[in-house]
């Protein structure tokens, strides 16, 4: 280069030294932050539930439907229902299933001869007298009703024969058709109050002969059972509380 080219080139200015321009496939150095700078990660966010979810779930649960219990049942087509129609007519009220259980419902009329008709019968054959109990039904024109549970061992079958009974009204006793009658009336006799005509011993079975009362009878105040006999006999004044 000559001396005259040198002179004419600009001289560089003094000062800090130019940067260099930064390629575009590198990166600017940052400073690692300081562990308080750094914020956790947000948690992630869980979609809502659509609405018409939100709603059923804030409805109560319903409540399952009651199943249907077993009911009493007209008898159709009863061989035994058909006999007793046939022979007592009027005297027998109905005939009805209950569990695959039959119970036929007689007048007191002819409860004595029904009861009869059964055990002497061969096709009904009922030897034994399983039960005999009452029901109170305080309020109907027939208070009370007696319950015979009969059964037959030849043929191995099981029945009721229901009959109502008024008040004051008596119930021929069953002894002389089942022996087994004999206590099982006393104790209806004692918790009811049903009279049993022909039996040889009515008397009360399970209280004293002179308490008064029966306390299976809807209107006894078993609070209050026999305060006079309690005084009486124990030297206890009871009073209810």
């Amino acid at each position: 280069m000559s001396e005259e080219d040198k002179t004419q080139q600009a001289p560089e200015p003094e000062g800090e030294p130019a940067q260099e321009p930064e390629s575009q496939g590198t990166q600017k150095e940052t400073k690692p932050s300081k562990p308080e700078d750094r914020k956790a990660p947000a948690p992630p966010v869980k979609p809502s539930p659509p609405v018409a979810a939100r709603e059923k779930s804030d409805q109560p649960p319903a409540k399952a439907a009651k199943k249907k219990g077993p009911t009493y049942e007209d008898l159709v087509d009863d061989p035994l229902l058909e006999s007793l129609q046939e022979k007592f007519s009027e005297g027998i009220l109905s005939g009805q299933s209950f569990l695959d259980q039959a119970t036929y419902t007689v007048s007191l009329g002819v409860l004595y001869d029904v009861l009869i008709h059964l055990r002497d019968d061969t096709d009904s054959d009922y030897d034994y007298l399983v039960d005999l109990t009452a029901l109170d039904y305080l309020g109907d024109e027939k208070r009370f009703c007696m319950v015979y549970h009969l059964y037959s061992h030849p043929k191995k079958s099981f029945i009721r024969v229901r009959c109502g009974v008024a008040e004051g009204e008596s119930v021929p006793s069953a002894i002389s058709v089942w022996r087994t009658a004999d206590w099982m009336e006393r104790e209806v006799y004692d918790l009811f109050g049903i009279d049993f005509s022909g039996h040889p011993n009515l008397k009360r079975i399970l209280l004293p002969d002179d308490w008064h009362g029966h306390p299976l009878r809807k209107d006894y105040d078993i609070k209050l059972q026999d305060q006079v006999w309690i005084k009486e006999h124990l030297q206890i004044r009871k009073t209810p509380e």
